[in-house]
C-alpha cells in the first residue's frame, strides 16, 4: 500500500504516475524534495531522460539552481511574482540582467565601487579602495561619478599576498570550504568587506592574512541600489 511507503517512495510514485499517460504538457512543484541526496541525482538524471525521450513539455518549479541548471533547457527567476530574466543556464549566470539574479544564481560577493570614467564601449573604470578595476557596464552603472555595486563571482577574484600595493582588499580568511580540487575561502577585508573567493586547496588557512585581486571573468556593474 502507498501508506506504507517511505516520503522518498511515494514521490517517486507520484512521478511514475504522472508520466506514464505520457502527458503533452505536465506541471512538476519541487518533485524531487524528498529525496535523500544521491536518490535525487540518481533520479533526477532518469526524469531528464524520460522528459527527454518521450518529448513532453514540461514546467518545473524548484527553489533548488542544481535541479534547474540539471533539468531546464531554459529557466526563468521569479522574484516576487515578478519575472526578473528567462534563458538558459549560462546566460543566468554569465550575463545576470539584475543585481537579484546575479546574486541569486550562483554566488557573488558584493562590493561598493565608484565609477570614474570609459574604458570602452562596454566597459568601465570602478574605483575600489584605493585601486581601480576595469569593468562590464551596464546601463546607468556606466555613467562616471556615479556609485555603483559590483557583484564578484568567486571564480573572479583571486587571493594573494597581503599587500596594499598589490591588493584591492586585505583581509583575514575567516572560512574555508573543501570544494574537492579547490576551495572557497570567505575574507573579511579590513574595510568590512566580505568576499568569498575560489581558489586551489592548499592557497590559504583560516586565520592567514591575504591580499584579494580580480582574476577574470564574472565580475558583474549595478547601479548602487539596483535590483
Amino acid at each position: 500500500q502507498v501508506t506504507q511507503l517511505s516520503g522518498g517512495q511515494q514521490q517517486r510514485v507520484a512521478l511514475a504516475r504522472a508520466l506514464a499517460p505520457e502527458p503533452r504538457i505536465l506541471l512538476l512543484d519541487e518533485p524531487l524534495s524528498n529525496l535523500d541526496p544521491a536518490l535525487r541525482e540518481r533520479t533526477r538524471r532518469e526524469l531528464r531522460a524520460v522528459i527527454r525521450r518521450v518529448g513532453i513539455t514540461t514546467v518545473i518549479v524548484t527553489h533548488e539552481q542544481e535541479e534547474a541548471f540539471d533539468l531546464g533547457d531554459r529557466i526563468a527567476v521569479l522574484r516576487s511574482g515578478r519575472l526578473e530574466q528567462v534563458g538558459t543556464a549560462d546566460a543566468l549566470y554569465t550575463e545576470p540582467a539584475s543585481a537579484f539574479v546575479a546574486g541569486f544564481v550562483g554566488r557573488a560577493s558584493s562590493v561598493d565601487v565608484e565609477v570614474i570614467g570609459s574604458a570602452g564601449s562596454d566597459a568601465v573604470r570602478v574605483r575600489v579602495g584605493g585601486a581601480e578595476w576595469t569593468v562590464p557596464s551596464r546601463g546607468r552603472a556606466g555613467e562616471p561619478g556615479r556609485p555603483a555595486r559590483l557583484l564578484a563571482r568567486p571564480e573572479a577574484l583571486r587571493i594573494g599576498p597581503a599587500d596594499p600595493d598589490q591588493a584591492v582588499f586585505v583581509g583575514t580568511v575567516t572560512d574555508r570550504r573543501f570544494l574537492g580540487a579547490t576551495s572557497l575561502f570567505r575574507v573579511a577585508a579590513d574595510s568590512g568587506t566580505v568576499l568569498e573567493v575560489e581558489g586551489p586547496a592548499g592557497t590559504a588557512e583560516v586565520g592567514a592574512r591575504v591580499g584579494v585581486v580580480p582574476a577574470g571573468a564574472g565580475l558583474h556593474l549595478y547601479p548602487e541600489g539596483g535590483t
